[in-house]
């Protein structure tokens, strides 16, 4: 093969891989606006004014008279400050004392040996079969007649304290850290606790980030079990509490939007903020 030849072939690689790019990044990029194009209804809804049409024909995206007075008025006529600070309390907590349990049980999953433990991470797993409506009857006698925390928003935090998808990420991220690096700590005399903690847990952050993310994401968004649990509106979180929207703001389609808003926001925002970290925790989990 002579080297004109060799090059022309090069270059009608590179063409090819041009045009594969251009295609999957315009069908992703199609993905992306068909996901977030009810969002986006959302929040155009929610910021129009009185004369904006909601329903026409065409349809009006960006209104003519953008306004926030919906946001006003919904922040007015319920209690949004005792629902926002209600969620964050029971989504922070959880998201910490979560991480904590689940990176506590995952460590001697992945990185000490014991009789039995692969037999009881696979039972562990194995209740990922059993759906989680069916724990509901027997958790709500537990938290009415045993526990005593029945309208009370530990509730929320207490049966969340450990999930077993995160003590499996966190268990595949710590099979990833080299065991010459444990030994040497014991070398030095760390205790496994140590160990744990300072030299395990700064090289996981990734796979903590993705095991937050999703734990608040989960918290942020549950609205069954909450509203079985909270019954006093001071108590609720942010999605019992705008189920209040149907009742007030059942014919203000622009409230109700405000309210969608408000509440997706945050999980946004947390994404956004970690977003770097939840990919390559994703990763590192598949890779262990």
């Amino acid at each position: 093969m002579t080297p004109t030849q060799a090059a022309a072939i090069r270059a009608r690689m590179q063409r090819r891989k041009r045009l594969e790019d251009v295609f999957w990044y315009l069908v992703l990029g199609l993905i992306a606006v068909i996901t977030a194009f009810p969002f986006v209804w959302v929040f155009f809804t929610s910021i129009k004014g009185p004369n904006d049409a909601i329903y026409s024909v065409p349809p009006q995206l960006i209104p003519s008279e953008p306004t926030f007075a919906n946001y006003v008025r919904v922040w007015n006529q319920l209690p949004m400050a005792n629902f926002f600070l209600n969620s964050i309390i029971v989504a922070a907590v959880t998201v910490g004392l979560n991480l904590l349990f689940t990176a506590l049980a995952a460590y001697p999953f992945a990185k000490m040996k014991f009789r039995g433990r692969d037999a009881i991470f696979y039972l562990l797993l194995a209740t990922f079969i059993v759906p989680p409506q069916l724990a509901f009857i027997p958790s709500f006698v537990l938290a009415v007649n045993v526990f005593h925390y029945y309208d009370t928003i530990l509730a929320l935090i207490f049966p969340s304290l450990a999930t077993v998808f995160n003590i499996f990420l966190l268990r595949q991220a710590f099979k990833t850290v080299p065991d010459d690096l444990i030994d040497a700590g014991r070398i030095d005399g760390a205790s496994e606790l140590r160990i744990w903690w300072s030299i395990l847990m700064p090289i996981v952050r990734p796979s903590l980030a993705t095991a937050a993310i999703i734990t608040f994401v989960n918290q942020w968004n549950d609205f069954f079990w909450p509203s079985l649990m909270l019954h006093t509106r001071t108590n609720m979180t942010l999605q019992v509490g705008l189920v209040a929207l149907q009742g007030m703001f059942a014919s203000d389609s622009r409230g109700m939007a405000a309210g969608v808003v408000m509440t997706v926001v945050p999980i946004i925002i947390f994404f956004i903020t970690l977003q770097r970290q939840f990919i390559r925790g994703l990763t590192g989990a598949v890779k262990g």
